[in-house]
C-alpha cells in the first residue's frame, strides 16, 4: 500500500491573490519569474504585465511592488550581484525557456539556505538575460508575444491567431472545427500558457501591434489591423498590457526602416514566437546538482516535499526513499538529514514549533497528486518570502500533514523523562551531565532511560547531544560569533576541541564555514 494521498481529487485549495509592497533589493538584483498564470510588477511608474514563462530582471536599488493574480504562482529570486555585465544595469523583460524552469526553482530553493553548497546564479542565466538582449535599446520598452501552448489543438489555434491577429473566431467555433470540447481547450490554454483563451488572443494582438507601431504605422490603422473594433478599446488594452499608450510606445520605439511589403509584421511576430525558443543563442541550463542538508536536530517539526526526482531522508536510525510528489513529516528533536539526487528538487512546505519527539506524531510519508503542485509552490513562496496573500496561514500545510500522521498524546501529568532531558539541553547545550547523571537526577532506571531515549530520538544520548551542538554551531557562526565564543556556549572546554569536532562533521573549519558565506535558513525553516 502506497503513501496516503493528501488533497484527493477536487479538494486542492484555490490559490489566492498575493502582493508584495514596495521594496528594493539594496545589494542584490531580482529575477521575477511567473511560473503559472499572470502577475503585475509596478516599477518606475510603469505597470508591467508578466504572464506564465516570462520574467523581469530588476537591478539592485530599484523600488518595485508586485501583484499576483488568483490562481497564479510567481517567484521573486534574488541573485548574486558580483561581476554583472553592464547590460544588466537596467530593467529587462524576457522569456524563460521551458528547460530553464526547474533550474530556477532550484535557485530559489538554494537561496533559502537549508542546502549544502554555495549559491551561484550560473553563467548560463546571465547569458540568457544579457546576451539575448545585449543589442537592445536601453530606453525602449518591449512586449513579447504570449507563450505558445503545447497541445496540438491549442497550438494550431495559437498559430492561426499569430498569423492573423484580427481573427475574431470564438473558441466554440474552433472547438467545433477541431472536434474537441470547449472546456478542454479552455483548460489547455490556461494550464499551458497561464492565460485564458480571450486574454491570450488579446496579448497576441498587442504583440503584433507593437511591431506595427515601431515600424511607423498609424495608431488607428494598427488597432483595426490587429482586431480592435474601436480606437478607445485598443488604447485601453494596449495600456493594460504594456503600461504605455500606443502614442508613447510608438514615440519610444519607432524604427527608421519600413517593413517589407511581402511580409506582414504580424507574421514576423508569429515567427519570433515560434522560433525564438529554438534559437542557438539561448544557452542550456546548468545541471541541477546532487545536494542535501547538513545533519541536524531541529527544535521544530518540518514538512519537506519532493517536487522533482527523488531524495533519501535519514531520520534517527531509519531511512526513507522519497519520489516525486511525496511529502514527509519530520518531528522535532531527532537527527535528520536529506540527500537529494542529481536533477531533483526538494522544497520545505512549512513547520510547527515543537522541541520534543515524545509528544509529536512519528515520521510519515504522504503523497500529493500533480494537481496540487501549483498550490504547493504557492505555499513555499508565501511561507518563505514576503510575496504572500493579505491573509496567510504559514502553518496550514504543516497542520494538515501533522493531523494525517497524528498519534495519541501520552496521558498523565508527569513530565516524560526524555522530554525533560531534551528541553534542558536545548535551553543549555553546554550542560555536561551524562545519561547516568540524568538517570539519578530523574529517579529513572538507567537502562530503561537509554531504551526510551533511543526510541524517541533514534540515537544514543552522546550522539544526539553532539548533533544538537553542531546544529547550533552553524547558527552561531552564521550570526557572526567567533569560534571561541561558539565553543564556550556549546560547552567545549577549548576552542581547539570544538574546531576538531566541527571539521569532522563538516569537512571544513569554523572559519572556512564563515568565509564561504553560508546563509542561515529563514526563521522556522530547517535550522534553529
Amino acid at each position: 500500500m502506497g503513501p496516503r494521498l493528501v488533497f484527493p481529487a477536487g479538494e486542492v485549495p484555490e490559490i489566492p491573490a498575493a502582493r508584495l509592497a514596495s521594496t528594493a533589493n539594496e545589494r542584490e538584483p531580482l529575477l521575477f519569474w511567473v511560473h503559472t498564470g499572470r502577475a503585475e510588477l509596478q516599477i518606475s511608474g510603469r505597470t508591467r504585465s508578466v504572464t506564465a514563462g516570462a520574467a523581469i530582471w530588476v537591478p539592485a536599488g530599484i523600488a518595485y511592488s508586485i501583484r499576483v493574480d488568483p490562481g497564479a504562482v510567481a517567484f521573486p529570486i534574488p541573485l548574486p550581484a558580483a561581476d554583472l555585465p553592464p547590460a544588466l544595469n537596467r530593467v529587462i523583460d524576457f522569456e524563460i525557456p521551458a528547460d530553464w524552469q526547474d533550474w530556477l526553482v532550484h535557485q530559489f530553493a538554494h537561496n533559502l539556505g537549508f542546502l549544502r553548497g554555495e549559491t551561484a546564479a550560473g553563467a548560463g542565466l546571465i547569458e540568457l538575460v544579457a546576451g539575448v538582449h545585449s543589442d537592445a535599446d536601453d530606453n525602449s520598452p518591449s512586449y513579447s508575444p504570449p507563450r505558445l501552448p503545447r497541445s496540438a489543438e491549442t497550438l494550431e489555434i495559437a498559430r492561426t491567431l499569430l498569423r492573423t491577429p484580427s481573427d475574431d473566431t470564438e473558441l466554440s467555433r474552433f472547438a467545433q472545427q477541431l472536434k474537441i470540447g470547449v472546456r478542454t481547450l479552455q483548460r489547455q490554454f490556461t494550464e499551458e500558457t497561464g492565460l485564458s483563451f480571450v486574454r491570450w488572443r488579446t496579448s497576441a494582438r498587442i504583440a503584433a501591434a507593437t511591431s506595427y507601431l515601431a515600424a511607423g504605422r498609424e495608431i488607428g490603422w494598427t488597432g483595426s489591423q490587429v482586431g480592435f473594433a474601436t480606437p478607445a478599446g485598443f488604447t485601453r488594452a494596449f495600456r493594460e498590457h504594456t503600461g504605455m499608450t500606443p502614442t508613447d510606445y510608438a514615440r519610444a520605439n519607432r524604427r527608421p526602416t519600413p517593413p517589407r511589403e511581402d511580409e506582414t509584421l504580424a507574421q514576423g511576430v508569429a515567427l519570433l514566437s515560434e522560433e525564438g525558443a529554438r534559437s542557438g543563442s539561448v544557452p542550456a541550463p546548468p545541471t541541477i546538482p546532487a545536494s542535501g542538508t547538513w545533519a541536524r536536530v531541529n527544535d521544530f517539526h518540518v514538512v519537506v516535499w519532493i517536487y522533482r526526482g527523488s531524495a533519501r531522508v535519514t531520520f534517527g536510525d531509519r531511512t526513507w526513499n522519497l519520489r516525486r510528489g511525496d511529502a514527509m513529516w519530520l518531528p522535532a528533536g531527532v537527527r535528520n538529514s536529506v540527500e537529494i539526487a542529481e536533477g531533483s528538487l526538494l522544497l520545505p512546505l512549512g513547520s510547527q514549533p515543537g522541541a520534543s519527539p515524545v509528544t509529536a506524531p512519528p515520521p510519515r510519508v504522504l503523497h500529493f497528486a500533480r494537481e496540487a503542485q501549483a498550490y504547493l509552490l504557492h505555499t513555499v513562496v508565501a511561507n518563505y518570502t514576503h510575496l504572500r496573500p493579505e491573509i496567510h496561514d504559514p502553518a496550514r500545510i504543516a497542520r494538515l500533514i501533522r493531523s494525517a500522521a497524528a498519534a495519541p498524546l501520552p496521558s498523565g501529568d508527569q513530565a516524560d523523562p526524555v522530554e525533560t532531558i531534551l528541553a534542558a539541553l536545548r535551553k543549555n547545550p553546554a550542560d555536561s551531565r551524562t545519561l547516568p547523571d540524568w538517570s539519578a537526577r530523574l529517579g529513572v532506571d538507567e537502562d530503561l532511560l537509554l531504551k526510551d531515549f533511543v526510541a524517541a530520538t533514534g540515537q544514543s544520548f552522546p550522539r544526539w547531544r553532539g548533533q544538537l551542538r553542531m546544529t547550533l554551531a552553524r547558527a552561531y557562526l552564521e550570526e557572526g560569533l567567533a569560534a571561541g565564543e561558539a565553543a564556550r556556549r556549546l560547552g567545549y572546554a577549548h576552542a581547539s576541541g570544538f574546531t576538531k569536532v566541527f571539521i569532522a562533521a563538516h569537512g571544513m573549519s569554523p572559519r572556512d564555514y564563515q568565509r564561504r558565506g553560508w546563509r542561515g535558513a529563514p526563521e522556522g525553516l530547517i535550522d534553529p
